[in-house]
């Protein structure tokens, strides 16, 4: 691709874009004097319940590095573009590893309440790896994942850890305890840069784009992405909070030669000369990106990140997998050396800027990282979280620089350069009443994200027994593909689940395993069916191997129904995959099928809905199912068939709705009161 003009790398136009909101925190003691060097990383600034409100987090260490724990508010002065402002709050966070953990008080997380509670207490670290699977290749990934799951694996107990990749939703970020479990899904990490072979429905797309448009479509994804991350972590507290973004940087172009694989690149072969790509993109009714518009639109994206981890006190520390890198390309690709030079920089200059702006660290050229991730800990264990509201009090929505010193001799000072003030838009738009959907329909598609690395999927459902308690059926089905019979197989696939259910207290209900049984359509899956009371149910599931070997472990929270009151209720519907008639008198003639977990459909697809309704007094019921839209309104009443033995059974056509999230309702009758049950769903083209 040619470049018209003077050639201008992606590092000096995006420092040049932002050298004005990087300021320099100079050490206490010299505070007419800049340092000779760049900026250390300082620390964020936050909004906290009012817009004038800034939080800022402060690092003061001695001459050997070490934690300045005994400072009080007066030895602070705090200014605001060279402004003085007053303290209105202060507080030390400090975390001291080497006090022994308590069990007691750093249980493991089993429900969305524990989360919740865990992640406000400021001894917690929280820490989000986001596995950049689209920008890092496959070699650099397998060799980076054991030192990354090594790291996690020591870290300390209280810490919590989430898992997050390009195509997770934040709905679906969980965090976790369970540091040997975090660290085999991370064993899992797979890159896959410049190999566009489809994995996910999602990425169906790529059949009708060129390959420089789907790496601009792996940019935005990953941008848009970390942005909504920091902007969801600003909502779980205002401590500070950490994500380590796995990735080998972002680039705006591919140079004519390199090798792709998957749709474009066949098999490993190079991409096509500029001409043709300029035809092509023709054809795909695209635009030739010009070279330097290309960089300030990647730039303005960084920006939003800037801004959101500004907002919510989040801090990157970008690690680049591929360690002390020479090269972006290797010999077989047949890209020119000024070219390949570029590229290697320009990929480097996202991460450096990444980190810059929001106080983090750029974890680049090191082929250890350990050190870098072990010095991101030490950001996190000990500093001052100082707050003052803003007598400027801006509405400008420019970036407005802060500047702490302390009143003592011989200490270090690191924060965050400033912050980026609200517009008057973004004031006028956090002042309107803004729609929100219900609180049922939020749970409704919590409830079908998979939490990212999970080997199987889960669902379940209730039975009335005639002793007074409730029979829980438990399905679980892979989520990971099923190969062809062989040890490598047999070592990556679940075979069967280990069940353990128990009270609140810790009383164990039922213990036992789950084992995969035959389905027709060849799905890896399984069912287990125990007594339970009801009442709050802690599900812990494992999956594990054919050989015993654990793969995953996950806990939830379910409440069983008591199915033998006075109250009418509705138990969770089963849905079952189907294509066409004959599927659907298949699945009526067998005794027991098994539904299916999944929650993602094409159009193409029926789904047949079955569930029951008790009513007291065995009364007969008129159940209603309702199609909703994913905001919970109600777009058609779907007709239903009564069966005294089966229940109640439906179908419902995806042919006529386009792609997008929808729900199904399943109430006991048709009054605004009656018991209802949402199951979420997508539909793709």
């Amino acid at each position: 691709m040619k470049t018209v003009g003077r050639r201008v790398s992606l590092g000096r136009v995006g420092l040049v874009m932002l050298a004005v909101a990087l300021a320099v925190a100079a050490p206490a003691g010299q505070p007419s004097q800049a340092p000779p060097q760049p900026p250390p990383q300082p620390q964020r600034p936050v909004f906290g319940a009012r817009i004038d409100i800034v939080t800022v987090d402060v690092v003061v260490t001695d001459r050997q590095g070490k934690p300045v724990t005994d400072l009080k508010p007066e030895d602070f002065e705090i200014t605001e573009n060279r402004k003085p402002q007053t303290i209105d709050s202060f507080k030390l966070i400090e975390i001291d590893d080497s006090i022994d953990v308590d069990p007691a008080r750093n249980r493991e997380i089993r429900s969305l309440q524990d989360q919740e509670r865990e992640l406000v207490r400021d001894d917690v670290r929280v820490i989000v790896i986001y596995l950049d699977d689209y920008h890092t290749r496959l070699g650099n990934s397998m060799a980076i994942r054991g030192r990354l799951a090594q790291f996690v694996r020591d870290l300390n107990p209280r810490d919590l850890v989430a898992l997050m990749t390009p195509l997770t939703s934040t709905a679906a970020l969980t965090f976790s305890r369970n540091h040997d479990a975090t660290a085999r899904q991370i064993l899992q990490f797979t890159g896959r840069k410049y190999d566009y072979t489809p994995k996910h429905p999602a990425e169906e797309i790529y059949f009708y784009l060129t390959p420089e448009q789907i790496e601009q479509l792996r940019n935005q994804i990953v941008t848009t992405g970390l942005e909504g991350l920091a902007v969801h972590l600003g909502s779980l507290r205002d401590a500070r909070k950490s994500v380590v973004w796995v990735s080998e940087g972002l680039i705006t172009s591919i140079p004519p030669g390199a090798r792709t694989t998957g749709l474009m690149g066949g098999s490993g072969g190079a991409m096509a000369p500029p001409q043709t790509l300029q035809q092509q993109m023709q054809v795909a009714g695209a635009v030739q990106p010009q070279s330097i518009s290309s960089q300030m639109d990647l730039l303005d994206q960084m920006k939003r990140i800037f801004m959101a981890a500004s907002r919510s006190n989040t801090s990157f520390y970008p690690l680049d997998p591929r360690g002390l890198a020479a090269s972006e390309f290797s010999i077989a690709d047949k890209v020119s050396y000024e070219a390949d030079r570029d590229a290697l920089q320009q990929s480097m200059d996202i991460l450096r800027i990444l980190a810059t702006n929001t106080d983090g660290r750029a974890i680049v050229n090191a082929n250890d990282p350990t050190p870098a991730l072990q010095q991101m800990l030490r950001d996190s264990s000990a500093y001052y979280l100082l707050g003052y509201t803003s007598t400027e009090a801006p509405r400008d929505g420019k970036f407005h620089q802060i500047d702490v010193k302390v009143r003592r001799r011989d200490v270090d000072v690191r924060h965050r350069a400033g912050y980026w003030a609200y517009s008057p838009e973004d004031v006028a738009r956090a002042s309107r009443p803004s729609f929100s959907r219900p609180v049922e329909v939020e749970r409704a598609f919590d409830a079908i994200a998979d939490a990212p690395g999970a080997a199987i999927r889960s669902w379940w459902t209730a039975a009335r027994r005639t002793d007074g308690r409730t029979d829980v059926t438990l399905v679980w089905e892979s989520l990971r593909p099923a190969g062809p019979p062989g040890r490598a197989a047999a070592a990556s696939a679940p075979a069967m689940v280990t069940v353990t259910a128990t009270s609140p207290a810790g009383d164990v209900v039922y213990r036992g395993r789950a084992a995969r049984v035959e389905d027709p359509g060849g799905r890896v899956a399984g069912r287990v069916t125990f007594p339970a009371s009801p009442g709050t149910l802690v599900l812990q599931l494992s999956a594990e191997t054919a050989d015993g070997d654990r793969l995953d472990a996950t806990t939830r929270d379910v409440v069983v129904p008591d199915l033998s009151g006075a109250d009418p209720l509705v138990t969770t519907p089963q849905v079952f995959r189907v294509r066409t008639a004959r599927d659907v008198q298949q699945l009526k003639a067998a005794s027991d099928p098994l539904p299916t977990t999944a929650r993602q459909f094409t159009r193409t697809e029926r789904l047949f809905v079955r569930f029951r309704v008790y009513l007291p007094g065995g009364a007969t019921p008129a159940p209603v199912l309702r199609l909703m839209n994913r905001n919970g309104e109600v777009m058609s009443t779907v007709p239903v068939v009564v069966d005294p033995v089966r229940g109640v059974e439906a179908e419902v056509g995806l042919g006529g709705i386009p792609p997008g999230d929808y729900l199904l309702e399943a109430a006991a009758s048709d009054a605004p009161d009656a018991p209802k049950v949402l199951v979420a769903f997508k539909v793709t083209g």
